[in-house]
């Protein structure tokens, strides 16, 4: 009889485990994911990130982003990456229902609030927290919603920068095709190297009439046009793999930092200037350190409007051949 007994309670326990289950797998199963419309990146005319209430705003202008209100020029790449994670912003599953947010880093201290806009137009704004444990997916928290959410990929550090961190840091872009002469100065104006393109010397072969030889003779036609060659200031040839390693160094130049507080006509009398010739003329002028114990060097250059620093061995590659 208690056989029975317990067998009876056994079978209600387990129905109602199972019952359980089958419920509790039914409401997880069916909960609806917000769907989030697609974007083009054409749509998105402007971007406000917040951390805390540091607003910063980035705007699209003449094919070019801009960072407001000093209208910095924005590093486009940081843009573009900024913008793929917004219009593919893809919410994959609901994480919490709870408003824990700082377990998240969605609380106010520590989120980033992203909204990009299209005019005055709000196209889209998430909350970004910090990545999941699997590192392939971001805690987000979408407007009017308390609930937490996995987006898909990790992109909390796209957002997660300052003004600095978005500048463009390219100070100085040159094509080798269009420059022929580089030259560096020091304080005194005293070549310290140069190397300048020529064509190469032609040797013309002599022509014989009847056996003897006569005069030098090349017609235009026979004259094929000479690649340029580089020399130095003293006529020597310039090897092209350390014309390469030159060109390197500068063509697409790019700063550690910007110089807050002063502009480049508080730079006087560099310790050098590098000055490229050709299409147009680009000058870098690099002064002494402001600190002895600095690995960098305070520089101005002739296509970018802010002083800056140079690290230290992007100078060391210039200066110290």
């Amino acid at each position: 009889m208690k056989s029975k007994k317990e067998l009876v309670i056994l079978s209600a326990v387990i129905a109602a485990l199972a019952a359980y289950l089958f419920f509790h797998k039914t409401d997880r199963t069916h909960y609806a994911l917000p769907v989030i419309a697609p974007l083009a990146d054409s749509d998105i005319t402007s971007i406000k990130i917040t951390k805390g209430t540091q607003p910063i705003e980035l705007i699209s202008k003449d094919d070019q982003w801009r960072i407001p209100p000093e209208n910095y020029l924005a590093d486009a790449g940081k843009i573009k990456s900024m913008i793929d994670a917004i219009k593919n912003l893809t919410v994959t599953a609901m994480v919490s229902e709870t408003e824990s947010y700082a377990r998240y880093d969605l609380d106010d201290e520590n989120r980033v609030q992203v909204a990009a806009k299209a005019g005055d137009k709000i196209l889209r704004a998430f909350d970004v927290g910090k990545a999941a444990p699997s590192n392939r997916h971001t805690f987000i928290k979408l407007p009017d919603d308390g609930r937490v959410y996995h987006a898909r990929d990790n992109f909390r550090a796209r957002f997660d920068l300052s003004k600095e961190d978005l500048r463009d840091k390219t100070v100085l872009k040159v094509d080798r095709s269009q420059i022929h002469q580089m030259e560096i100065t020091d304080r005194d104006g005293k070549p310290v190297f140069a190397m300048k393109q020529v064509p190469p010397k032609v040797e013309v072969a002599a022509e014989s009439t009847n056996g003897k030889d006569t005069k030098e003779k090349k017609t235009p036609a026979e004259t094929p046009t000479p690649e340029l060659v580089w020399q130095d200031k003293d006529g020597n040839p310039v090897k092209d793999s350390d014309v390469t390693t030159l060109f390197n160094n500068v063509a697409d130049l790019k700063c550690q930092s910007y110089i807050t507080g002063k502009t480049k006509s508080d730079f006087k009398n560099p310790v050098y200037t590098l000055t490229l010739t050709g299409a147009a003329t680009h000058t870098l002028s690099i002064f002494e350190k402001l600190t002895a114990d600095d690995d960098t060097y305070p520089a101005i250059s002739s296509e970018n409007d802010y002083p800056f620093l140079l690290p230290g061995y992007k100078f060391d590659s210039m200066v110290k051949k």
